[in-house]
């Protein structure tokens, strides 16, 4: 996939000239892609960029889409046209009104900024602080950075910067100048359905979406794994008479391991007669500081999950030279695990905010007093837990979690998510609580369309964050938190409570990862389950706060450097949050 910038002014003198456009593109263009040609269109009053490998995005003047429709949509890039249905992030425009339009999922993020003579809008943070001339700390994302590994359900990195909400359509009116936001809430509606209709009538919307999907454009892979929603994608577009290249990465040690994802995988290749690759996500022996920037420069900062990619995106960077275009993921929201407390079920999808870990003044300290769960994200007084449970998965899990995993890999490889169309979580949204819980009905669907092959009980790189107890990651923990802007960000005592933290030796009983195959092979996944549901929240420990305290350390370094590329910010008039001149509808 690429990146896509956007910028339009009101008065020739406010234009943005190609040459900073293109200085911009390279600046947030990883290292192993800067080998592609940007894609620039400039106009009279606004202009576009498509950075690296565009694969099958798709331009038409100043209009883009990244990712891929399902159904055919002729109109896409006309403002006020209907919104398409897919995975994709989509910038349209003519002479009179410029329009943002995220999907029904959220898969996607575009962040925009407005002045009163400039709109930036952009799949990158990092482009639009470059295009800003300068950053401005929003201690919310700090905050939410720290409780919960991502920036929270609204916020970016500079206080002036907007996340484009999920399913969202923004009209920038050219003429006037205002912006008007359309964000529809989510909703569920659980109604009573015999299980066997739900189970057909859910099987057949599947079947159509997967059937729409147009991956004839473009060379796409499936990632697959030992589980559920890879196998089920198999299994139906396999059923449509596409072959698609599969493969699936991790450690060596996982090939031979019965039980691991690499195992299995390899397994629903043959059985399938498909081409199958195993790649290597080895840790890579660049020092961690290379790697953690590679990292952040790929995902802007938006996610905490580091583990799948200590191979400093190699994996990712090979895809374009193996004439990869794009991946097909199995990112759903057919419903999440139990819960026994709305804690519970914020903590299982990375909702947490500092005050349920922290005493409440350092909590106010870390956040500037920023730090709270918006009122659409709180349960509402007629909802079950398990609609409460499974609308934060729809809500926030998937536009923030998800989809930050796939700004990681956007700059390298199209993304689709088939398993999020808007039909099918429509439809989602119907079932009865009980079909929703730990994904029972699709599970079922899964088991009846796939080959008698076992399903995977731990995954190819299923070390997680064991790296964090290694003494080349605990020394770069220990040197960044005393770094100058580590004393800039953070209380003096939550810094030496961290420090303290990693300078403990590792465990004893650290991680076994053939211990643990056995005891997944042997303990039955409802068993577990079952015990998960009746713990307490899942909340991070001082290790993970320590990595994520060193991820922010870089970020905000990063991003100052970003803010000086294209000189002084007094040539850009002050920025004001575009809510603020518009008006927001359900």
């Amino acid at each position: 996939m690429s990146n896509l910038i956007y910028a339009c002014w009101r008065e020739p003198e406010d234009a943005l000239d190609e040459a900073s456009l293109k200085q911009v593109a390279d600046r947030i263009a990883p290292e192993g892609m800067r080998r592609f040609q940007h894609q620039v269109v400039m106009n009279r009053r606004d202009c576009l960029c498509l950075t690296g490998p565009v694969g099958a995005a798709r331009s038409e003047g100043t209009s883009a889409h990244l990712g891929v429709f399902e159904g055919s949509w002729p109109d896409w890039h006309v403002p006020g046209s209907a919104l398409p249905d897919g995975s994709f992030a989509l910038v349209r425009s003519n002479e009179a009104k410029v329009e943002l339009c995220s999907d029904f999922a959220g898969s996607r993020t575009l962040w925009y900024a407005q002045s009163e003579s400039c709109f930036f809008a952009s799949t990158s943070q990092r482009a639009l602080v470059c295009l800003l001339k300068g950053f401005e700390l929003n201690r919310s994302a700090v905050a939410w950075f720290l409780s919960s590994g991502s920036l929270g359900p609204s916020d970016g990195w500079d206080k002036r910067l907007s996340r484009l909400p999920r399913g969202a359509r923004l009209e920038l009116d050219r003429i006037r100048w205002r912006v008007d936001l359309h964000a529809p809430p989510v909703e569920f509606h659980p109604r009573k359905m015999p299980a066997a209709d739900c189970r057909h009538e859910l099987m057949e919307i599947l079947k159509a979406v997967l059937h729409g999907f147009d991956f004839t454009s473009g060379t796409w892979a499936l990632p697959l794994s030992g589980g559920y929603d890879s196998r089920f994608i198999l299994a139906l577009l396999y059923e449509t008479g596409l072959r698609p290249t599969t493969m699936t990465w991790g450690l060596a040690a996982s090939l031979a391991q019965p039980g691991n994802d690499a195992f299995i995988a390899k397994e629903l290749a043959k059985h399938y007669g498909l081409p199958h690759d195993y790649l290597l996500t080895e840790i890579s022996e660049a020092p961690p500081e290379q790697v953690v920037d590679a990292f952040l420069s790929a995902s802007g900062g938006t996610t905490d999950q580091l583990f799948p990619y200590l191979d400093g995106l190699r994996l990712w960077c090979s895809f374009p030279e193996r004439g990869i275009d794009g991946v097909i993921r199995g990112d759903e929201g057919f419903g999440s695990i139990p819960v026994n407390s709305e804690l519970q079920a914020r903590s299982v999808l990375m909702m947490v905010v500092l005050a349920d870990f922290m005493d409440e003044a350092t909590a106010e300290q870390l956040s500037g007093g920023t730090q709270r769960v918006p009122e659409d994200l709180k349960r509402r007084a007629d909802e079950t837990l398990a609609v409460y449970r499974d609308r934060i998965y729809h809500a926030y899990r998937i536009p923030i979690g998800l989809a930050a995993l796939n700004d990681v890999k956007a700059p390298f490889v199209e993304i689709a998510c088939p398993l999020l169309s808007r039909r099918v979580l429509e439809f989602v949204r119907e079932m009865p609580d009980q079909l929703r819980t730990d994904k029972g009905l699709f599970k079922d669907l899964a088991k009846s369309v796939s080959p008698p092959i076992p399903y995977a009980t731990m995954g190819a790189d299923d070390d997680r964050n064991g790296y964090l107890e290694s003494a080349t990651y605990s020394g770069w923990l220990e040197q960044e938190l005393e770094t100058v802007i580590a004393h800039r960000l953070f209380p003096g005592h939550s810094r030496e409570s961290l420090i303290a933290a990693v300078q403990q030796p590792p465990s004893l009983l650290g991680p076994n990862r053939s211990l643990r195959a056995a005891l997944k092979r042997i303990i039955p996944t409802s068993w577990v389950r079952g015990v998960r549901a009746q713990m307490g929240p899942i909340l991070p420990g001082k290790r993970l706060l320590s990595l994520r305290s060193a991820l922010i350390c870089r970020m905000v370094r990063l991003l100052e450097e970003d803010s000086n590329l294209l000189g002084s910010a007094q040539k850009r008039a002050a920025i004001s949050l575009p809510h603020t001149s518009g008006r927001t509808r359900p």
